[in-house]
């Protein structure tokens, strides 16, 4: 099968994400993920004190993203109510390549690709979805927070991790073998199996069996390759950032868990993810089109106000922690 030209691809290309609090790094998610290739970005937001909320409403308003705020019941996760109000929504349609990443995670596409790049090489095999492996990214020595994460700022990294496993971030491709959306990789119908819902991961070669395996309360979400773990892309995976904007997530609580206490993050957490021994450099690349494409999206009042709500916001959170 001949690969598609990637930039003709008529398929929206749909980012999902469910946050609370990240008002400080939206507008560099959002921008980097626009220039990568993502047609449309679609937020859930809950419980938010931080202006993030009314930053995502000023997006919405401005065309650039689809915001939707949820009240989440109570003993229900946010990212599980999330899941389950965006894909009743009808949002999605058949034929979207679909991902869901959280704010502090940026899909690296090899080579300086794009999305369409990935999406290209996974209908090129035939293949319905992506599994890309978590590349961690330390704090790089930075005690406090130097304001972007896609800039030379940060460059210490998680070795690449050969014949280990590692757990992934999934792009795929919407359609009836879709039960559920999942943070890691989408929940598969009964009626989906390797034979006709053919399942990559990022080394470009088949998913395990297990990847199609129902009776686990939590779907099986890793890789364990010996080879070019990273041929088709890597998710760098900012979970601690630094110091200072890890106390505010402390405070935030995890949203994949309906009793915050049921996550540890503590300064053996924040110890075992500060991976710097290896250098990762490939996200600084698309820094300046980052900073262009943010300035655009800054060029709209409303957005321009809520920002600088949120980094006063901010502000005034670090001086409550210094």
């Amino acid at each position: 099968m001949t690969s598609p030209d990637p930039q003709t691809s008529p398929a929206r290309r749909v980012l999902f994400s469910a946050q609370k609090n990240e008002g400080p790094f939206l507008l560099e998610w959002i921008a980097y993920h626009k220039i990568i290739g993502f047609t449309e970005i679609f937020i859930t937001s809950n419980d938010c004190d931080d202006g993030s909320d009314t930053l995502l409403d000023a997006l919405d308003a401005a065309g650039e993203i689809t915001h939707m705020k949820q009240i989440v019941p109570e003993g229900i996760p946010p990212q599980t109510h999330a899941a389950r109000l965006a894909k009743d929504s009808g949002f999605f349609r058949d034929g979207d390549w679909v991902m869901w990443l959280d704010a502090d995670e940026f899909l690296l596409p090899a080579q300086g690709g794009t999305v369409e790049h990935i999406i290209a090489a996974a209908e090129a095999a035939k293949a319905s979805s992506v599994s890309i492996a978590w590349r961690f990214m330390g704090d790089s020595g930075h005690t406090h927070w130097p304001g972007r994460h896609i800039s030379t700022a940060f460059t210490g990294a998680a070795p690449v991790w050969k014949g280990k496993s590692t757990q992934v971030k999934t792009l795929f491709r919407w359609s009836d073998a879709i039960e559920a959306l999942d943070i890691h990789r989408p929940i598969l119908a009964p009626s989906a199996t390797p034979e006709n819902f053919r399942a990559l991961n990022s080394a470009g070669t088949d998913m395990e069996p297990r990847f199609f395996d129902r009776t686990k309360r939590v779907p099986f979400n890793r890789i364990n390759v010996e080879k070019q773990p990273y041929k088709l892309g890597r998710v760098l995976h900012f979970s601690i950032r630094t110091p200072d904007m890890f106390a505010l997530k402390r405070q935030r609580g995890d949203g994949y868990f309906a009793n915050p206490q049921e996550v540890q993050r503590d300064e053996d957490f924040y110890a075992a993810k500060n991976f710097n021994a290896r250098e990762e450099t490939g996200h600084h690349q698309h820094e300046a089109a980052v900073t262009q494409e943010m300035a655009r999206l800054l060029q709209d009042p409303n957005t321009a106000r809520a920002a600088e709500a949120v980094a006063e916001t901010l502000a005034a959170k670090l001086g409550q922690i210094a």
